[in-house]
């Protein structure tokens, strides 16, 4: 991968989309970020000349946008469940997979991002969810598998 490959907004919105699908359509893939099928290609082109991307199943641990990595451990007031935030969950380019746990929390998300700081900007949009009662946000530090 380049040293100097710099991600905007669009490129992280259709990496989290291949991260979610990889088999998806370009022509859908173009919608879901907003831009024309060709756009859409091009950038695919060149996330994959420059080795953001290798193949359309992995994006590369190195990668510019996923240098910072947390998990979201969430419990929700009682009398609500995981299944009305899903969608607005998986609008959330940072979530990269999400989670239902048994236990002492109710869903853990993964959440990866360019920096700690659009991380904690993720936590708070996630928080103010309805039903959320508390988040234990974990930060990874160092990844030895996955």
């Amino acid at each position: 991968m380049a040293a100097d490959t710099t991600l905007d907004e669009k490129d992280r919105l259709l990496l989290a989309a291949l991260r979610r699908d990889a088999r998806r359509p370009l022509v859908a893939l173009a919608r879901d970020i907003g831009l024309s099928r060709s756009a859409t290609q091009d950038r695919l082109n060149r996330l994959l000349k420059t080795g953001v991307l290798s193949g359309f199943t992995t994006v590369e641990p190195q990668a510019p946008e996923a240098r910072a990595c947390a998990h979201l451990l969430i419990r929700h007031h009682p009398g609500h469940s995981c299944a009305p935030l899903l969608p607005h969950l998986r609008r959330m380019p940072a979530v990269v997979a999400i989670h239902a746990v048994a236990g002492a929390t109710d869903m853990m998300l993964r959440v990866e991002a360019a920096t700690i700081r659009e991380i904690e900007e993720t936590r708070s949009a996630v928080f103010a969810l309805p039903g959320i009662a508390e988040i234990t946000t974990l930060i990874v530090l160092d990844r030895y598998l996955g």
